[in-house]
């Protein structure tokens, strides 16, 4: 008797290969990241093995994974730190801001909240712009915040996709955090990634198409 959802070639087996890389790919994911200052490498790392799922090229994903991580690390940590230090920033104004009154507070979450965003949009550009092309510190820099402006409805419904979860399971309640941190830890960031990865390929694409023909 012929099982057809256990074929090594059927939908079902498919898919449940594909959790599985999920699952792998979110676990060294989560141990890379926790130096603290590698992260922006591990981030950029696990674009890259999500984009490549999208593209339909994913072959070896854990051997990419950490291919990607060793030739992206310097440049990836760079934007890293640079990141930190721009919310740092960002925390230390409006912690300023708070303690010279009600009216200057509310000013200034306005300003930050409006930065924190465009911040955000700019490092999940970067991230997996490093990830997709090989380029140097200033023109990856530059193509980010040029892809950003340019494509900006599908780079913010990217953003989205990946800010609401992370709001709805880490800022609205406790409760919440506490269910959904089992979900983080075995496939959450890989598959958000993953969702995330979607909209940047159709962006990616015009310009891998480019860079091809040259």
């Amino acid at each position: 008797m012929n099982f057809k959802p256990f074929n090594y070639d059927s939908k079902f087996s498919t898919v449940m290969s594909r959790i599985l890389d999920l699952i792998v790919l979110n676990f060294i994911f989560l141990i890379t990241c926790i130096p603290i200052f590698t992260i922006g490498a591990a981030i950029s790392s696990l674009y890259a093995s999500t984009l490549k799922i999208v593209r339909k090229e994913d072959g070896y994903l854990i051997r990419g994974y950490f291919k990607a991580f060793r030739s992206n690390f310097k440049q990836a940590t760079a934007f890293w730190l640079i990141a930190l230090l721009l919310y740092f920033f960002l925390y230390v104004t409006f912690y300023a801001a708070s303690l010279n009154g009600e009216s200057l507070t509310q000013v200034y979450s306005v300003i930050s909240l409006v930065l924190a965003i465009l911040y955000s949009l700019y490092f999940l550009t970067v991230f997996p712009l490093i990830a997709t092309f090989e380029n140097t510190f200033r023109q990856t820099a530059y193509n980010a915040f040029a892809i950003m402006v340019a494509h900006f409805p599908a780079i913010f419904s990217g953003y989205l996709c990946v800010a609401v979860p992370f709001i709805i399971c880490f800022f609205i309640n406790t409760i919440i955090m506490e269910y959904s941190s089992l979900f983080w830890m075995l496939i959450g960031f890989s598959l958000l990634f993953l969702w995330h990865s979607v909209y940047l390929n159709k962006v990616f694409t015009r310009y891998r198409g480019e860079e091809d023909g040259q």
